[in-house]
């Protein structure tokens, strides 16, 4: 699991170690879900600095599955911050399944860009 950080209305995942497993990405995004109740009126703010992760379709659509659930229970707006062209693919794809009604989701290749967007 990776350590989740709260700054004012934005709760943080950061990969700190370039090492991203696909656990520890389900084990985090499901640790919100089910702690919803901690989080209230907060926007998420996911950063992968560069890793290698490279997951499998079916790791894809876990990924997507759990960013519908938290929009439609616990955060309004998601950011991803990527570093990797592959990455920034693979969140584009995952805004194309999110339900807009339900909450936001939007790739970023900078944080800044992303932390603004988080805060309109």
């Amino acid at each position: 699991m990776f350590p989740i950080e709260v700054e004012n209305n934005i709760v943080i995942i950061a990969d700190e170690t370039g090492q991203v497993e696909h656990v520890d990405i389900v084990e985090t995004l499901a640790f919100l879900a089910d702690n919803s109740s901690s989080y209230p009126n907060k926007r998420l703010l996911i950063i992968d600095s560069g890793s290698d992760y490279n997951p499998s379709r079916e790791e894809l659509q876990q990924f997507i599955d759990l960013i519908k659930l938290l929009l439609e229970t616990t955060f309004s707006k998601i950011a991803l911050v990527v570093s990797k062209i592959v990455h920034y693919g693979l969140g584009r794809i995952t805004e194309g399944f999110t339900e807009v009604e339900k909450g936001q989701f939007c790739v970023f290749k900078d944080e800044q860009e992303a932390r603004d967007w988080l805060s309109t």
